[in-house]
């Protein structure tokens, strides 16, 4: 049942809140992570260790007592908080009574105007926020937990025991054939799914401004396009490719790897210049990436009456008339696969 905002003299922004633009958000956008409610703010995971040797069949004599089993997955719990986000502001006279035009028109600004741009804000800052939270967990295995149980971080990869697969390549040197080895890297992150092989739907590799250049325009690379028109949309020394405005990418020939150029202020932090991490994206309920949300804390009738929401936002009308206006979240990215990540320290 939808919670009724009326009833307790409060008014819902999400419609708002919704329909605001949205910029560039890589991560967002390629929907790596499933999304998933919990009712409680505390959420129970488990390890995805899954094997495949059992998940085939071999043929067994008919009529007989034998037949094939399955192993069950091995999983162990942990219990996590979630993080909670949140974001208040107020509209009074004072904001517009002073007589201050609106940006962009011939006019002077309402209250209602104070309060579309303040709802613009918060939602660029929640889309911001999981951007980055998303860039940290997949790009280093780890959330940013400092009012937790879980304080300072988490580290999926230390706490289910499922170390990242390391490399280091040198794109100083031409000799190298960076196609045999991106290959051979493909080979490692497929080995190591296991059981879920047949759910990856790509495979791709973000890479810093730095290695993403040096691979791009390597001499092996060169050499697999020298017979290619220029003018082709294939052709990726001399086409440029984008996955987004501003963001851009190429396939490797022959692999079915794409490679992203990461240069957003937003996930830079998160991976060095001359870094490549390289991960398996899996079809959309599989769970390896999970984004965990939960229910409102900040409003107590919210928090009681209503169920878990990916983000909150609504405002009140204070008993002089100043409009307060809130947006909470609980957020909490989840990496199960980075024991599926191979991080490549390039030398450029």
């Amino acid at each position: 049942m939808a919670f009724n905002y009326s009833a307790f003299k409060m008014a819902d922004l999400m419609p708002l809140f919704e329909v605001m633009p949205q910029d560039n958000y890589l991560l967002q956008t390629l929907n790596i992570f499933d999304k998933v409610g919990s009712k409680s703010i505390d959420v129970s995971l488990d390890t995805m260790a899954q094997d495949n040797r059992t998940l085939i069949n071999d043929p067994q004599k008919r009529f007989s007592f034998s037949h094939n089993s399955t192993a069950r997955d091995k999983a162990s719990n942990y219990l996590i908080e979630l993080v909670h986000f949140h974001r208040e502001d107020v509209v009074s006279a004072a904001d517009f009574q002073q007589g201050n035009r609106k940006a962009g028109a011939d006019r002077e600004e309402t209250m209602m105007d104070i309060v579309s741009e303040y709802v613009a804000k918060h939602a660029k800052a929640h889309r911001r926020t999981v951007e980055a939270a998303y860039a940290r967990a997949l790009f280093t295995g780890t959330v940013n937990t400092p009012f937790t149980d879980e304080a300072p971080v988490i580290d999926y990869a230390q706490s289910f025991d499922a170390p990242f697969m390391t490399d280091t390549l040198d794109l100083t040197t031409a000799a190298k054939d960076v196609l045999e080895i991106f290959d051979s890297y493909l080979s490692r992150v497929s080995d190591a799914t296991q059981g879920l092989y047949s759910d990856v739907r790509r495979v791709i590799v973000f890479a810093g401004a730095d290695a993403f250049s040096k691979l791009r325009f390597h001499e092996s690379m060169k050499s697999a396009f020298q017979y290619v028109s220029p003018l082709a949309d294939g052709n990726i020394i001399t086409q440029r490719r984008e996955l987004l405005p501003n963001v851009q990418t190429f396939t490797i020939p022959g692999i079915a790897v794409d490679v992203v150029k990461v240069t957003d202020p937003l996930l830079t932090p998160f991976i060095g210049r001359n870094e490549m991490i390289m991960l398996p994206v899996f079809t959309a309920g599989t769970g390896a990436y999970k984004h965990v949300f939960g229910p409102a804390s900040v409003d107590t009738n919210l928090a009681r009456l209503a169920g878990p929401q990916e983000v909150f936002s609504y405002q009140y009308e204070k008993p002089r008339g100043e409009i307060e206006i809130v947006s909470e979240a609980g957020i909490l990215p989840v990496n199960h696969a980075t024991a599926f990540t191979l991080k490549v320290t390039a030398t450029v």
